[in-house]
């Protein structure tokens, strides 16, 4: 015969447990209870004394064998959250940070080149405002590609100035995620904000 144990929260079979193993509490039961009970227990419920499963409401919940009944576990709640609005967080910057390099086309050049673009960017601006500033960067640039410096000049212009407009319109949309992220005080809260974002309209 099988036999399930409250107390133990285990199975005992008298084909193998002799009777002074099998705890007094252990009661009797058939095929389709131990079936049912196994599954109960694989899914984390717990068996009560009456052989009636509670369910575990959720990871923070911990069982009070006294009483057999779930008890909200406030630490574990507080730990628990706290990973996961670090997470938010983790995946907010990612995210954010996958979007501007795709929109802004980034991620088909290399970090050499990258690393040129904030010198880029100046010497367009300083060209733009004098139009006989030095470019050395620039004109090297444009000398290797072949193209006249003015028409390169004009395009490096125009894509620093929509990648500044981009970073601040992504940058700005973070930070306001960041701070409902952070304000938030349940998981419920946290699971209900989408990270998403848009590129800024065309003036």
């Amino acid at each position: 015969m099988i036999y399930f144990s409250p107390q133990h929260q285990t199975f005992f079979d008298d084909a193998i447990h002799t009777a002074e193993h099998i705890p007094a509490d252990a009661q009797i039961i058939d095929e389709t209870q131990h079936t049912t009970l196994l599954d109960a227990l694989n899914r984390g419920a717990k068996i009560k004394s009456d052989l009636s499963i509670a369910e575990r409401p959720s990871i923070v919940h911990k069982w009070q064998p006294e009483t057999q009944e779930w008890i909200l576990d406030k630490t574990e709640q507080n730990k628990v959250f706290q990973a996961a609005l670090n997470q938010k967080l983790k995946v907010l910057a990612s995210t954010s940070q996958d979007f501007v390099t795709t929109k802004t086309r980034t991620d088909v050049v290399p970090q050499f080149e990258q690393e040129t673009y904030a010198l880029q960017g100046l010497e367009a601006k300083a060209w733009a405002a004098d139009k006989t500033a030095d470019t050395p960067v620039l004109n090297r640039i444009a000398d290797e590609r072949g193209i006249p410096r003015e028409i390169l000049k004009a395009a490096a212009l125009r894509k620093a100035l929509w990648y500044e407009k981009v970073a601040a319109s992504v940058a700005g949309q973070r930070q306001a995620l960041q701070v409902r992220i952070e304000s938030a005080k349940t998981l419920d809260d946290l699971n209900a904000i989408e990270i998403t974002f848009r590129l800024p309209e065309s003036e």
